[in-house]
Order: structure tokens, then sequence, then C-alpha cells
């Protein structure tokens, strides 16, 4: 059982793609110490913050036709829906970007930094698309050998442009290094530019109208998922000193590490492995459970880490300043275990096109989320650890219901085949 399992592609794919994670995570914890001893915890704040909204504007720019890159069999309608998914790219973030320039309250955080933000996303679409590229054509070495350009490029500029750019070095060497990586990706991708070019309007409003429900129902509900995911930090802004919110990032910065090591590379390989099994309508619930709980499994043990040596790491690792973000990154366990569960899911919505569910279960995400902060916020007197602490239990809460629903779904999908 264990030689059939380590020997399935599934297990392969996720390796190649998870050694480039490894590299790539060992060198973004080596160099945060060096980043953390430069630049201040305001700094690191401002870099949570632009993170935030370039987050949001890039779950909705490529109108979601990117996701859908792996889903057609004939190669010409995938260059299809990668030029309609960059063509609307280049129009949202250019309208985003405008609207950030007006004179308005709730922008005042965000002054100076307009056009960065722009660049941001332009380049994090980029970088997904050729990602999403390499993945339909099963180009996984070149993916996973990116996040290693990608982080040694980050590290490189944040820490040379520290003396010239001050609180805004994190954020613009960020930008390059994304911008390096995903030239990287453009350049060792298989492409046929020819092909590219010729595809015209009418071939993209063909594949525009086959894919409607992706810009319909899955960017809105996207969008909104996002915001949900960028929430905190957007409310912190408002209601927490920036040097807080800096704590909070890198907190979240360090929970986040299993989930990009684990999660994430395996829900780019089930996201193909899924489509590949209902195309050849093969059974899915049984292979669904095992990742499941595989990923639960995954994320108990981060846990534990982070209870038994999150103090001394933090405090050892970053500096006796950002003792308090160890407490942080342990009220955000319940948020650490939702995130590595989810994946399947969120695979598992793309391939059944679950584009009308996904929306409505993301504007009652939403409002739970809101709701939750805004409450806390206002009509509580809690510690900020504790708000941190709640919120990310409702996070986990609505996850887990979410999942609940989909494998309803993949059991209608089975019963269906028999």
């Amino acid at each position: 059982m264990i030689r059939k399992l380590t020997s399935s592609s599934l297990v392969r794919n996720a390796s190649k793609l998870a050694s480039g994670t490894i590299v790539a995570q060992i060198i973004a914890f080596i160099t945060i110490p060096i980043l953390t001893r430069l630049y201040s915890q305001e700094a690191f704040g401002l870099l949570a913050a632009f993170s935030a909204v370039v987050g949001f504007v890039s779950s909705f720019a490529t109108l979601k036709y990117d996701t859908a890159l792996v889903l057609p069999k004939e190669d010409r309608d995938a260059y299809t829906l990668l030029k309609l998914s960059n063509i609307a790219t280049l129009a949202i973030t250019g309208l985003c970007v405008a609207v950030l320039f007006l004179p308005w309250e709730i922008f005042k955080e965000y002054q100076g930094l307009q056009i960065l933000i722009g660049l941001g996303v332009i380049l994090s679409v980029n970088y997904n698309n050729s990602a999403l590229w390499n993945i339909r054509f099963k180009h996984y070495n070149h993916t996973a050998t990116s996040k290693i350009v990608q982080s040694v490029a980050v590290f490189t500029f944040q820490y040379l442009l520290y003396s010239f750019s001050g609180m805004k070095g994190l954020i613009v060497g960020n930008i390059i290094g994304i911008s390096v990586s995903g030239l990287y990706l453009i350049v060792t991708r298989s492409f046929d530019w020819r092909l590219y070019r010729k595809i015209g309007w009418g071939d993209m409003k063909e594949q525009g109208k086959r894919y409607i429900d992706f810009p319909k129902y899955f960017t809105a509900s996207n969008a909104i998922l996002s915001f949900s995911s960028s929430l905190p930090i957007l409310l912190f802004v408002k209601y927490i000193p920036m040097a807080q919110v800096g704590l909070y990032g890198i907190a979240l910065r360090l929970i986040s590490q299993p989930v990009v090591l684990v999660a994430n590379n395996i829900r780019s390989v089930v996201l193909s492995d899924m489509a590949t099994r209902k195309n050849n309508k093969e059974p899915i619930l049984r292979w669904y459970g095992k990742i499941f709980l595989g990923l639960f499994g995954a994320s108990l043990v981060a846990a534990a880490g982070l209870i038994i040596l999150g103090d001394w790491f933090i405090t050892l690792f970053l500096g006796e300043e950002w003792a308090e973000a160890a407490l942080y990154a342990k009220m955000l366990i319940p948020l650490l275990i939702g995130q590595m569960i989810a994946s399947p899911g969120i695979a598992a919505v793309r391939v059944f096109e679950l584009q009308k569910y996904n929306f409505k279960y993301s504007i009652v995400s939403l409002i739970c989320k809101a709701t939750t902060l805004l409450g806390l916020f206002i009509f509580s007197s809690l510690e900020f650890e504790y708000i941190i602490l709640i919120f990310s239990m409702v996070n986990l809460g609505l996850i887990v219901v979410n999942n609940s629903i989909i494998v309803i779904t993949v059991k209608i999908y089975e019963k269906n085949l028999s």
C-alpha cells in the first residue's frame, strides 16, 4: 500500500513542487531575522497592508479565467483563456489604481503606494498564470525552481533597498523579486508565441462564453473570499498601531509556512488530478478523503511545533522585540488548521464548477467574519490576542462547514456514476 502510494503521480508531482518550496522556505526563514533587524515593525505593517490590497485586487483582476487554464482539452483554447485573462488584468488593475488615487479618507494609508500596488498586482498575476500554465503541461520542476528564485530575489532586493527606500524597501524588494521569478517562468515554460498572437477577439469571445460561470460567479465569490482573508489587516490598520500590524503580519507569515509548504503544493496537483479523474469518470470520494485527512494530520503536527517551540524560536530567531509575535501566532492556530484542510475543497469547487455555490458561501463567510471582527472591536474590550483567536476559530468553523457541503456534492457525483 505504501509503495503504491509513493509511486502515484500525485505524490511524485507534489514532491517536485514541495522540493522547491522547502528550499525557498528555508531561504525565507534564514533571511527573515536579517530583515527584522534592518526594518522596523512599522515597515512590516506597511508591507502587510500593501500585500492585503494586492492580494485582494489580484483575486478578481483576471476575472478568474486563469483558473480554467488546466481544464480545456485543446491547447488553443487554453491560449485563448490566458490572453483573455491578461487583457482583463491590465484593464481592471488600471481602474483600481485610478480609484486609489481618489482623495478619500478610506485610502489615506495607501497614499504613495498606488503605482506600487498596481505593479504588484500585474506581476503577481503573471507569476500565478505562468505557474498554472506549467501545471497544465506537467512542468512541475520549473514551478519548483521559480519558488527558489523568488525567495532569493525578494530578500536580495529588500536587503539592498533598505538604505534607498526606507520603509518602502520591503515593498519594492518584494515587487522586484516577484518580477524576477515571473520572468524565469516565462522563459522556461513551453509556449507558442505565434499561436498566442493569433488569438483574436472572436476566439476570446467564444471561450469567454464557454467559461462564463468563472467571471459570473467565481470572480465575485473569490473577490469576497479574498477580501475576507484581507479583512483583518484592512481593519487593523484602522484600529491598531502600524507596529502591531507588523507583529501580526510576521505571525501570519510564520503560520503560513506549513500551508505554503504542504497545502498549496498539494492544491495545484489535486486540481490537475481531480480534473483528470472527473473527465475519465473515475471515483473521487475516497481519494478526496485521504488527502483531507493527510492535510489535517500535517496541520496538527505544525500546530504542536508552534505551541512547543514558538516562544523560543521567535525570541531567539527574530529578536526580543518580536516576542509578542509568538503569542499572536499561537492564537492563529485554528486559522492554520483551516487553511491546511481547505485545499481539496478549493480544487473541487473549480473541477465541479460550483461557482454558484461558492458565491453564496463567500457572502456568508464575509458576513460572519466582518460581523465578528467589527463586533469585537466596537463592542468588546478584549485584548488584541483574544480578538485574533476568536476570529481564527470562526474561520476554521466556516471551512469545516464548506468542506462538508462539498463532500455531499462529490457523493452525488459518484452516485450518478453508478
